[in-house]
């Protein structure tokens, strides 16, 4: 039965930047398999005795969920949310299976065959050769189908975890690896998600940096910041910098649209940045009137729904349509449960990224993964509903559960190769 969940991770892992459905068939028949071999309850223990304080958190929020539902304005939505959340339940079945190194590697073999593949097709549509019909995909915004707010996180993870399997190779190996990160690097400043930029510049910093200390190689942090600095030229000069630019003008308010037939990047990402605003707003309004417990789990449609002349018209911009998250995972937890459900948040974040970032890099190729996991589901928080998003959150908790695999494995040693 094992053998049956490994295939299936790998169907998932392989088809994960293509198709969401064929992603979560996989996953859902690993999920059901693990349950019925026993291997979920194996993979829940070994995650209670290696990680309980992380263990407990994870399991406060899956329940802090639930709970919602009692004073929830809309428990019909927040059904639907709680449906959402069901990937959640893979880690265990993951940590269980994967406990043999050699699956481990096979699963991201998977991974990035499909992540390597998935740059051929964007490179393909950015051309023009195929058509995509995700939104936020085109031949100026080549996302693939994951489209442009997922694709920065993916890649920024993946790319972050190739630069460090090429600091820790050696020949033709190496530069496979960082000419991957580096094709990564230029597809995500290519796109539209201003996310994704800040992802992989400060996943890449903390690859460096973890480096160095771990290494205690301190004559290295020279070149490191000159490669730091030249990462940030790139983004200022590069592909991204109409977008990067178009935020700030919308963060600063010193913009003006001349028309709506002749928007440019900078445009685009003005009127992006200024519907976040007032999606963020309108959600903090409505959590004043709801300061305790909030709006419950799935009520903020039925209040915004409820508020919607609050941000109907405005100087800047119009936005006429509902939303049922504002794009920021802290103001949506704020919003559904209240000051405790931030708190939960950050705990859970801080102690996923600490328990990546205490452990030494340096002779793991799965360790990487539990900090720069966490830390992109972070960041990724401050401009979308990262733990509820397909690409991110999925991605986040495969890689969380194969890292957490890897406990009492001493042989997971980048000197193997990947």
């Amino acid at each position: 039965m094992n053998l049956l969940i490994v295939v299936l991770l790998c169907v998932a892992a392989l088809a994960f930047p293509f198709s969401v459905a064929a992603t979560n068939l996989a996953l859902g028949g690993a999920l059901a398999a693990g349950v019925l071999s026993g291997a979920w309850w194996r993979g829940a223990r070994q995650c209670w005795q290696n990680y309980k304080y992380l263990t407990i958190i994870i399991c406060s929020y899956m329940l802090l969920i639930v709970a919602g539902l009692l004073w929830s304005l809309d428990p019909k939505w927040g059904l639907h949310v709680l449906g959402r959340q069901w990937f959640w339940m893979i880690i265990p079945v993951v940590v269980s299976v994967m406990a043999n190194e050699k699956w481990r590697k096979l699963f991201l073999y998977a991974l990035s065959l499909g992540l390597t593949l998935n740059l051929g097709y964007c490179l393909l549509q950015m051309y023009g050769y195929v058509h995509v019909t995700t939104t936020g995909s085109n031949a100026a915004d080549a996302t693939g189908h994951i489209g442009h707010i997922g694709f920065g996180f993916v890649y920024g993870i993946w790319a972050g975890w190739l630069l460090h399997l090429g600091l820790q190779w050696r020949g033709v190996s190496r530069w496979i690896a960082w000419a991957l990160a580096a094709v990564s690097y230029v597809m995500i400043f290519s796109a539209q998600g201003r996310s994704g930029y800040l992802i992989a510049v400060v996943l890449i910093f903390c690859v460096l940096l973890k480096w160095i200390f771990d290494s205690k190689n301190w004559k290295a942090a020279v070149p490191v910041m000159a490669g730091f600095l030249l990462i940030l030229l790139v983004i200022a000069l590069g592909p991204g910098k109409e977008r990067v630019h178009g935020t700030w003008q919308a963060f600063t308010q010193e913009h003006q649209l001349e028309g709506f037939d002749q928007l440019d990047s900078s445009d685009n990402a003005f009127i992006a940045t200024q519907e976040r605003f007032y999606m963020w707003k309108t959600s903090i309004k409505i959590w004043q009137q709801h300061p305790m417990l909030g709006v419950g789990t799935g009520g903020l449609p039925k209040a915004v729904a409820d508020m919607k002349t609050a941000f109907h018209h405005s100087k800047e911009i119009t936005i006429t349509r509902p939303f049922s998250h504002p794009h920021n995972q802290y103001i949506l937890n704020l919003t559904r449960w209240g000051p405790i459900g931030i708190l939960v948040l950050l705990t859970l974040l801080v102690a996923w990224v600490w328990e990546g970032l205490k452990k030494d890099w340096q002779y793991s190729f799965t360790t990487p993964l539990f900090a720069l996991s966490g830390l992109a589901l972070a960041l990724h928080a401050l401009s979308s509903a990262s733990m509820e998003e397909h690409f991110s959150a999925i991605l986040a908790s495969l890689l969380l559960a194969i890292a957490i695999s890897a406990h009492n494995d001493d042989s997971d040693s980048g000197d193997c190769g990947v």
